[in-house]
């Protein structure tokens, strides 16, 4: 007897905890639901949209039923053009795409009467399109059902290109204009794996002046050497084959990624960019012997089983080994082009 009055007891309070979750389940939605019928009764007179702002609404047959002044204004139409149109082929374009990506946001308003935001696109009278970030509000009629959308877009295509200038801007070395370490190597790999994808010929040069840089900022000043840098990464810009990338990595190397380019082109560019650089790091106040402390080497994807690292092992052997001998000028595994060695 008293085991069962204690099971009462907890199926009792179960239960009451049960009715407070319901409750408060009940009293949430009925406030979301009241905030969205005085809003929608609010934006029937007064839409809140801001100067600048396109706030418009659409029927669940995805016509028009209203768009604010300012707004068609902006977008080159008066808001008596628009008012019974259908949004597609009017704000919207005409694409399936758009359809289906209207149709599942209306079903889900029909299910959770949310509000949603997201990206879309407006299209201009003059078929100019515009990037906008849009509020999605179902509209409601008077037993809580969804009727309708209403919109309010801001114009967000400046913003994202400022946003795409600031993403460049981070991926440059400031001092060659060149991409930066982590960019560079993140364009290599990616372009070496769709290069072996697609069975296409793929290459690198690297430009190593660290024996340089040293010689210079000792025997002349920092100055000079970070401008050799520049010259250097000068006359790669100018000797870059078309779709081909160009970054600094481990402060004194030039790599330059080679898209669609076989390895006689990527030798016959390597000398060409090792005679211009010599030439280039003259007019610095360095004499000619000493101008030619450069290594450059080059390879190539080898076969469907050669990888990213793979390559980069090999550029970097090559380095290694040209500087560990002081041995100077064009290196790869097809011949060594040294042109000076130092004591």
């Amino acid at each position: 007897m008293f085991c069962g009055l204690i099971v009462s007891i907890c199926v009792n309070l179960l239960l009451l905890a049960l009715v407070l979750l319901l409750c408060n389940k009940f009293k949430q939605t009925n406030r979301n639901l009241k905030e969205l019928i005085k809003e929608n009764d609010t934006q029937q007179s007064t839409p809140q949209a801001t100067n600048g702002d396109i706030y418009f609404k659409i029927n669940k047959d995805f016509n028009i039923t209203f768009i604010n002044e300012s707004g068609a204004d902006s977008l080159g139409y008066m808001s008596q053009e628009l008012i019974g149109k259908s949004v597609f082929g009017s704000l919207f374009e005409e694409k399936q795409a758009n359809r289906d990506s209207l149709n599942a946001t209306l079903n889900k308003m029909y299910r959770h009467q949310a509000t949603l935001n997201s990206q879309g696109i407006l299209v201009r009278k003059n078929g100019q399109k515009q990037l906008m970030m849009c509020r999605q509000r179902p509209l409601l009629n008077e037993v809580l059902e969804c009727e309708g959308i209403s919109f309010l877009c801001k114009d967000i295509s400046e913003a994202k290109a400022w946003k795409e200038n600031l993403l460049r801007f981070e991926n440059r070395d400031l001092l060659t204009n060149t991409l930066n370490e982590k960019a560079i190597l993140d364009r290599f790999e990616h372009d070496f794996q769709l290069a072996k994808r697609y069975n296409k010929e793929f290459s690198c040069i690297v430009i190593e002046l660290r024996d340089l840089y040293d010689f210079i900022s000792k025997g002349i000043d920092f100055e000079t050497a970070d401008k050799m840098l520049k010259v250097v990464s000068d006359v790669c810009f100018a000797n870059l084959t078309p779709n081909a990338n160009i970054g600094r990595v481990e402060k004194t190397k030039i790599m330059l990624i080679l898209n669609g380019t076989s390895r006689d082109k990527a030798s016959s560019i390597s000398f060409k960019i090792l005679q211009e650089s010599i030439n280039a790091i003259k007019k610095l106040r360095v004499d000619e012997y000493n101008a030619q402390m450069i290594v450059v080497t080059y390879t190539n994807r080898k076969n469907f089983n050669d990888t990213f690292d793979g390559m980069l092992a090999r550029v970097k052997r090559h380095i290694g080994m040209s500087l560990k001998h002081r041995e100077y000028g064009v290196v790869s595994s097809d011949n060594r082009g040294s042109i000076i060695n130092k004591e």
